[in-house]
């Protein structure tokens, strides 16, 4: 099963807002995809702030992760390999419920998004490929910053490097390099500029919500999440 939280742009009461602002939500659910991977999506509606930019998180999230495993329970799901996906604020979820909740899930693909890099020592043994933007401007130095402290405590990061308006084979073969190194955490960065409309490029600023646009449309990424398991080692 695969857990999407989607940004705080479209907290709403609105239950289909976080299927249509992109493609976080949906894409697990392409027919291509469900015949590679059948899985389970769940991508609940969030309605309130459920995380801030100071890394404080609110009770909602207990509310999720209640739900996770209510269907879990309730349908055929092999509950060694949930994994959580997330963008913005949805990263961000994803990132405290793996501290608040270590053994839940087996992967966590994690887009745009950062925590208090001392909160997340605890994940330097957990599976995760984390995405952002070179101008983004809080989640890439927020993410240098967690890379940083689990590097001192003795992970090996894999590294990635690639314009975001790459051909698709291109973007594959850089993944793949990636996936072949081995390591538990896998950190992919668009390179500046990239994720915006040419025209804008060369301007740069902020590529918050212009990367996750990207980020879900590399299938090798989403490949390599069902590959992870709770039973197996990490790839």
């Amino acid at each position: 099963m695969v857990l999407f939280m989607h940004d705080a742009s479209v907290n709403s009461t609105e239950h289909d807002r976080t299927l249509i602002q992109g493609l976080g939500a949906v894409v697990w659910a392409s027919p291509e995809d469900q015949a590679k991977h059948p899985a389970f999506v769940l991508a609940p509606q969030i309605n309130s702030v459920i995380v801030t930019d100071d890394s404080k998180a609110f009770h909602l999230l207990d509310t999720i992760v209640r739900l996770l495993n209510s269907v879990a329970n309730q349908y055929s799901i092999d509950k060694n390999r949930i994994y959580t996906t997330g963008q913005s604020a949805g990263c961000m979820s994803s990132l405290a419920i793996n501290i608040k909740y270590p053994d839940l899930f087996a992967a966590s693909l994690l887009v745009a998004g950062q925590w208090d890099p001392q909160a997340t020592s605890v994940l330097v043994h957990k599976n995760m490929w984390i995405v952002v933007s070179e101008g983004d401007l809080k989640a890439f130095p927020g993410m240098n910053a967690s890379v940083a402290v689990w590097e001192k405590e003795g992970a090996k990061i894999t590294r990635g490097r690639w314009s975001a308006r790459a051909p698709a084979e291109e973007q594959a073969a850089d993944a793949k390099k990636m996936i072949d190194e081995g390591n538990n955490i896998k950190y992919a960065l668009f390179e500046k500029g990239t994720t915006l409309p040419p025209a804008e490029a060369q301007s740069g600023g902020q590529e918050h919500m212009t990367s996750w646009q990207f980020a879900y449309r590399i299938p090798a990424i989403r490949d390599w999440l069902f590959t992870q398991s709770k039973t197996a080692e990490p790839q």
